[in-house]
């Protein structure tokens, strides 16, 4: 299989638990643009996850005990490998957008 060529066009900030924020990926060999990539970092792990939407039922969020929104994915990869190799890319992405992207706010 041959690799393809992911570059990020857009990155918005956004801290929260894991999340660090969203990004605009572009997949040149398929002309495709996947927007709201969520990025996040955890104990210095990170990674990317494709867009969800949020679970509705009887017109009203989805959430759990806890109060927060349940999600749906709305695509996914087939291979575990897959995913983790399209997840990577991304961070590295993301990294050659901003290199500041997973910076805390209000870090120097």
């Amino acid at each position: 299989m041959s690799k393809l060529t992911i570059n990020c066009t857009d990155f918005r900030t956004y801290h929260r638990n894991t999340l660090r924020g969203f990004a605009s990926i572009t997949i040149a060999e398929l002309k495709l643009e996947i927007r709201d990539v969520a990025v996040h970092e955890k104990g210095g792990t990170r990674w990317a996850q494709l867009p969800a939407k949020p679970q509705i039922k009887d017109g009203a969020l989805v959430k759990d005990a806890s109060g927060k929104v349940q999600y749906s994915p709305i695509m996914d990869f087939m291979s575990r490998e897959v995913r983790d190799a399209f997840s990577a890319a991304v961070v590295r992405a993301v990294l050659e957008h901003d290199a500041h992207a997973f910076e805390t706010v209000g870090a120097a």
